[in-house]
């Protein structure tokens, strides 16, 4: 009888290890690569203006029932949402002059809140009809934390593959500075009197690739 028991333990423990190996293999990590770029852009009172980063980290863990293949025409009903988690240094933002960076990484509280972070909620594949080769597109919503605050972000996507088995993610939405606590800047340089509009536009391509 002990040995029954024993064996019974084994089989069960094998089965734990070999279910746990089959849910590992059932999801493919998509890791970032370089070639990224993230734009911000804005108004002011006295001139649009730009900043951007090439260093986007992150993955994308997907389901390998899920063929992220541009070229098949027809896909099947997205099971579930990838988990996605994107991060990117706030000083690593730019606008290639020293004083606009200094103003707008004080506004992001860049010293204490060194990271922006994106993490995916739902995920689904557009009710346009696609013809095979276009790009897949989805629509999201996501929580995106920046200066310590979270707020939710919805945008529509899109996956092109490129070169190798590279994927590139690309995407664009609109926000306000204060929706994450932060006041548009008003340089004490110009006394107050240059004054930032509170909404901006962010736009990204973002580079993956399986991991090896």
């Amino acid at each position: 009888m002990k040995n029954i028991i024993q064996l019974g333990r084994v089989l069960s423990a094998t089965a734990v290890i070999a279910f746990a190996a089959q849910t590992q293999a059932e999801t493919v990590t998509y890791s970032a690569k370089t070639g990224s770029l993230l734009k911000i852009s804005g108004t002011s009172s006295v001139h649009d203006w730009e900043v951007k980063t090439r260093l986007i980290g992150g993955k994308m863990e997907w389901d390998s029932s899920f063929p992220l293949d541009p070229s098949k025409a027809e896909l099947p009903k997205l099971a579930k949402a990838p988990n996605v988690s994107v991060i990117i240094p706030v000083r690593n933002i730019e606008s290639g002059k020293q004083r606009m960076n200094e103003v707008m990484h004080g506004a992001l509280n860049a010293q204490k809140h060194k990271y922006a972070r994106y993490s995916l909620k739902e995920m689904n594949l557009t009710e346009t009809k696609r013809k095979a080769g276009d790009p897949l597109v989805f629509d999201t919503m996501g929580a995106l934390n920046v200066n310590g605050i979270t707020a939710p972000v919805s945008m529509q996507i899109s996956i092109t593959k490129t070169e190798g088995d590279k994927l590139k993610v690309s995407g664009k939405t609109k926000l306000k500075m204060s929706q994450f606590g932060v006041v548009p800047p008003a340089p004490k340089i110009a006394l107050g009197l240059i004054t930032t509009g509170d909404d901006v536009s962010v736009e990204f391509s973002w580079f993956v690739a399986p991991k090896k």
